[in-house]
Parts: structure tokens; C-alpha cells; sequence
């Protein structure tokens, strides 16, 4: 039992460390803009905590019924909880791509007198959330591999993603290699690249080794009961993570 619980629950812990290291690279270098542009950085990221929170809460859910589900051998209701996982993740990065687009401004002019602070922080927010469907999907595809076993693969998709982020926010950030100098908004667009990669390894892993489940969203329609069985467990989740971004 050790060995087995130590295995599921690492990539959990290394999933919620990387996902906080993207702001915290973010920030060591666009502190080498200028102060504002740390403080947009540093005030966005309870918004981002709450977007891994929404995304890792509601995986928690699916990843735990899911797993239910595969033990009991109905793999039928496996491919349909899975798909609808899928569908969840979709219309969460919606939820925050709106609230990307029509809040960050409101949010930084409640937090900030600063100009400067503010059109740096509405930069970065709205990109990373209107660009944020990467870290939705990534978290989704993780947590099917984790719930048959395939733990190895979440952490090679962890790293990868992490491991992009931290070269490209330099090279975006400053205009390295002949391309433009994008500011703060590089350190954006480095963070939703690494996250958006992450998700497509995530998902090639699935379909060519996740062999228990079938991803495919033909003739798809949402599962009212299922879903709400997700979020029975995924919703006091994403609760508790959620307070201290609150």
C-alpha cells in the first residue's frame, strides 16, 4: 500500500508545486523590467491560484470517480465520465477567459492606484487567462493517466511544460534570438506556451498508452448526473484551495 499511495499522490503534489512555479518564474524576471511590473505579476496571482484551483479541484473529482469506476469494471461508464471530465475543462477555461476579458481591469484598478501597475497587471491577467486553456486540459489529461496508473507520464508532461516556461519567459520577455522584446506580456504568453504543450503531451500520452479509455468526443453530450458526481467530490476541493486566493 505504501509504495501505491506514494505513487498517486507525488504527481498531485509536484502538479500543484510547478503550477505555482509558473507565477514565481514570472516573476524573478520581470522584476528585471521594473518594480510595477513585479507588483502586476505578484497582485495577478491569486487569480491564477484560483484558476489551478478550479482546474486541480475539479480533477481531483473526476480522477476520483473515475477510478471508482475502472475498479468496478464498467469501462463504458468510464469513457463517458472521462469525456465529460473533458467537456468540464472546456467550459472552465470559457468561464476564465471571460472573467480574463471583462474583470482584470476592474480587478487591478480595485487594488492599485498605480497606472502603470494596472497596465501591466491587465496585460498579463488577460493573457493568461483568455490563452489559459492550456492548464485546464493538462490538468484533465494528468489526472486520466493517473486514474489507470500511468503516473510517469504526468510528471514528464509536469516537467516539460515547467522546463519551457523558464526558457522561453527570457527570450519572449527581452527579445532574445531576433524576436521582439514583448515585456511583461512575453512572460504571459512563455507561461500559457508551456502550459498549452503540457496538455498536448498529456493528451498524445492518453491515446497512445491509455489504453482503458476511449477520449473520443463523437456524438458527445454532457451528463448532468455524472458531472454532478464529479463536483461532489471536485467541489469541496476546489473550495479549500480556493480560500486562500480569497
Amino acid at each position: 500500500m505504501g509504495p501505491l499511495i506514494f505513487s498517486m499522490a507525488l504527481p498531485a503534489m509536484i502538479s500543484m508545486i510547478i503550477n505555482a512555479l509558473y507565477n514565481i518564474v514570472d516573476s524573478i524576471f520581470v522584476s528585471r523590467i521594473n518594480e510595477y511590473a513585479l507588483r502586476a505579476v505578484s497582485l495577478a496571482f491569486p487569480v491564477q491560484s484560483l484558476m489551478i484551483a478550479v482546474a486541480v479541484g475539479t480533477a481531483v473529482g473526476i480522477n476520483a470517480f473515475l477510478s471508482k469506476t475502472l475498479g468496478e469494471k464498467n469501462f463504458e461508464k468510464a469513457n463517458i465520465i472521462a469525456r465529460n471530465g473533458i467537456f468540464i475543462a472546456i467550459v472552465s477555461y470559457v468561464a476564465f477567459a471571460v472573467i480574463g476579458a471583462v474583470v482584470s481591469r476592474p480587478f487591478f484598478t480595485s487594488q492599485t492606484d498605480v497606472l502603470e501597475v494596472r497596465e501591466y497587471g491587465v496585460t498579463y491577467l488577460t493573457i493568461c487567462c483568455v490563452a489559459g486553456m492550456g492548464i485546464f486540459l493538462q490538468t484533465t489529461f494528468e489526472r486520466l493517466l493517473q486514474a489507470t496508473g500511468k503516473t510517469i507520464y504526468t510528471m514528464i508532461t509536469q516537467g516539460i511544460g515547467a522546463i519551457i516556461n523558464i526558457i522561453l519567459d527570457p527570450i519572449l520577455i527581452f527579445g532574445y534570438f531576433g524576436l521582439p522584446r514583448m515585456g511583461i506580456a512575453g512572460a504571459a504568453v512563455a507561461t500559457v506556451i508551456g502550459q498549452i504543450i503540457a496538455a498536448s503531451m498529456a493528451l498524445v500520452f492518453n491515446l497512445k498508452f491509455n489504453k482503458e479509455l476511449n477520449l473520443s468526443m463523437k456524438g458527445f453530450r454532457p451528463n448532468a448526473h455524472l458531472i454532478g458526481q464529479i463536483y461532489k467530490v471536485g467541489a469541496p476541493s476546489i473550495v479549500v484551495q480556493a480560500i486562500g486566493s480569497l
